[in-house]
């Protein structure tokens, strides 16, 4: 069972660091439920194993897949021809021996990850949409918030699902608001017997760049960005893709509107060198 434990909480970090933004040791932990030693031991083994474990300038970590040979860019025919080719060198070559293991074994826990990542955000959806079709509050357990960079539960009303399914536009109880939660950031959705009381104050408005639904203040983005904060931003951002629009070769405007301006600001504090504040930009980011 401990063995079994350990495994599950190994696929959960392998997702949470395939996830933008990368992650703080601590963050880590908080998620696993799990002591920092035990989080560097995972890391550790996640290396040894063939992950390329990137850490930036903050000590915060992610997965990258930018390796040599990556078994997501293969199909099951590929890797055992490849397999086969280097069987056909010789048992004896510790070259071929090296990568023939990696690929075996990067491809098993890729798979594996794969399959038990999807069926989890399946059960999500399912739980979330049964809420929703008979008027039920939800809990989501070890929500990952990028603007807070907190893990927490979070009691909600679940409006409405987004396209693809990608958010969940639900009322938070506690903070009396609609907001839009990524669902891959979902820890687990616990499905209660109490019904839902704030129909009256349920909204659903098209996000904004940031994920956040209108309640009610509207600020407005006019921004300049060079090519480094054009690609970090879109990176953890994604919605602002749409969103921008390129100068020239290595400067891009950023015009929109948004309704939560932290995310921006603290995305600005770590870029004021890389970012030129417009005219009509009613947020106060440089404090």
């Amino acid at each position: 069972m401990a063995n079994q434990k350990s495994l599950y909480r190994l696929l959960k970090l392998i997702a949470l660091l395939k996830q933008e933004p990368p992650k703080s040791i601590n963050y880590m932990a908080d998620f696993l439920e799990s002591s920092s030693r035990t989080v560097y031991r995972y890391l550790e083994l996640l290396e040894s194993v063939g992950f390329n474990i990137e850490v930036d300038k903050f000590k915060k970590y992610s997965i990258q897949d930018n390796q040599l040979i990556a078994p997501s860019n293969f199909n099951t025919e590929e890797l055992s021809f490849l397999k086969e080719l280097l069987l056909s060198i010789g048992r004896e070559n510790n070259l071929s021996q090296s990568i023939i293991h990696k690929l075996s074994l990067n491809t098993d826990i890729e798979l594996i990850n794969h399959e038990i990542y999807n069926a989890k955000l399946a059960n999500l959806i399912s739980l979330i949409n049964e809420g929703i079709n008979h008027n039920k509050k939800i809990i989501i357990k070890q929500y990952q918030s990028i603007n807070s960079q907190k893990v927490s539960d979070r009691w909600v009303e679940p409006i409405k699902f987004t396209a693809n399914y990608r958010s969940l536009c639900a009322f938070e109880i506690e903070k009396q608001q609609n907001k839009f939660f990524n669902i891959e950031r979902m820890g687990d959705v616990i499905l209660t017997e109490e019904e839902q009381v704030h129909e009256h104050l349920h909204q659903f408005s098209k996000p904004d760049a940031f994920g956040f639904s209108k309640n009610t203040d509207t600020y407005k983005v006019n921004l300049e960005l060079n090519l480094k904060a054009m690609l970090l931003l879109t990176e953890e951002y994604p919605l602002t893709k749409a969103l921008i629009h390129k100068k020239d070769k290595n400067t891009f405007l950023f015009s929109t509107e948004i309704y939560n301006p932290k995310p921006l600001q603290r995305f600005y504090q770590g870029l004021k060198d890389d970012i030129k504040i417009l005219e009509n930009n009613s947020i106060t980011l440089d404090k």
